[in-house]
């Protein structure tokens, strides 16, 4: 095949696509502003449907973003929208994220977490080995994926989720007061939500020293939760101070992802059937422990940057 075969293919290629930013202005509607990040989500997803199949590591890094971004969403208006208004859908959701999940936790294990360690000890046997099967495990994963994605049931979920928006089937069970509160502007309601995450967060995070793993770990939760929320209502404030706090939560996040990481990493060796006496995996552990040593060093200073930064949506 000549070069410009060559690049005329790769041009034709799909592509992964990024969140678009959701438009809303200080007279949207509640309820406007609901359907219309349900609906951005929506079109993140199946945007990068192509480019999943495609066997792209980005298309399903997008893929799984879009669906994580859409139950975020869904959470974020719960106390306009219930959540028994949505169960049977977010249901589907999490049943595709069988195979959107796995897919991913493989991509980054072994492109980002397990890179370095391949490059530090190119001569040890047992990692090339261990990563051989990984790539392995990897491909087989994509190849569930994909073959979920051609099945009826994707098109039906978003079809489903499309006629729900349409219909606004959410409606049926709602009072006269909720129904009433979905027709206030949005920044009635993103303000308030916004200052009580913000203040979950803070409480959580000022206590960092004294947290267990678990609660670090829900201290993300929250964090993500904050940031899926800011950006959502982001066209509603300043863009520099927006941007600045979005910064701030997303180094927030870095800092507490190696813990996760460290959890899907041994997920991740168990099913590989790597065994604790192996040398692989004690070497593949003893990476990460170093790097989570390093990331709760940095989180003091990341925290007082976080904590020097305008929200947004005040006044």
């Amino acid at each position: 095949m000549s070069n410009r075969s060559k690049k005329r293919q790769t041009a034709d290629a799909p592509r992964h696509v990024k969140a678009s930013p959701v438009e809303l202005t200080v007279e949207t509607f509640a309820e406007a502003a609901f359907i219309a990040i349900v609906g951005a989500c929506l079109h993140h997803a199946e945007a990068n449907r192509a480019a999943v199949l495609e066997g792209q590591v980005e298309g399903v890094h997008q893929m799984r973003v879009a669906f994580r971004r859409l139950r975020s969403g869904l959470k974020t208006f719960r106390p306009l929208i219930p959540r028994e208004c949505s169960a049977a859908l977010v249901e589907d959701i999490r049943g595709l994220n069988e195979y959107l999940g796995p897919a991913r936790d493989w991509d980054v294990f072994l492109e980002e977490g397990l890179a370095p360690v391949f490059a530090h000890f190119p001569r040890k046997r047992s990692l090339a080995l261990f990563q051989g099967k990984a790539v392995l495990i990897r491909q087989q994963h994509h190849h569930t994926l994909r073959e979920a994605l051609k099945q009826p049931h994707y098109p039906l979920l978003l079809q489903r989720f499309a006629e729900w928006l349409e219909q606004r089937a959410w409606r049926e069970g709602l009072s006269d007061e909720q129904r009433e509160r979905l027709a206030e502007p949005i920044p009635q309601f993103a303000a308030p939500l916004l200052e009580k995450n913000h203040h979950k967060v803070a409480s959580r995070g000022e206590a960092f020293a004294e947290l267990s793993a678990e609660e670090r770990h829900a201290l993300r939760i929250r964090i993500k939760e904050l940031r899926y929320a800011l950006d959502f209502f982001a066209s509603l404030y300043p863009a520099p101070a927006v941007k600045a706090y979005l910064s701030a939560l997303s180094r927030l996040q870095d800092c507490l992802g190696i813990m996760n990481d460290i959890t899907v990493a041994r997920r991740l060796l168990d099913e590989a059937k790597l065994h604790g006496a192996s040398v692989a995996r004690q070497v593949i552990e003893g990476w990460y422990g170093c790097r989570l040593d390093l990331h709760e060093r940095q989180f003091a200073e990341v925290w007082r940057q976080y904590r020097e930064c305008e929200r947004p949506w005040q006044d």
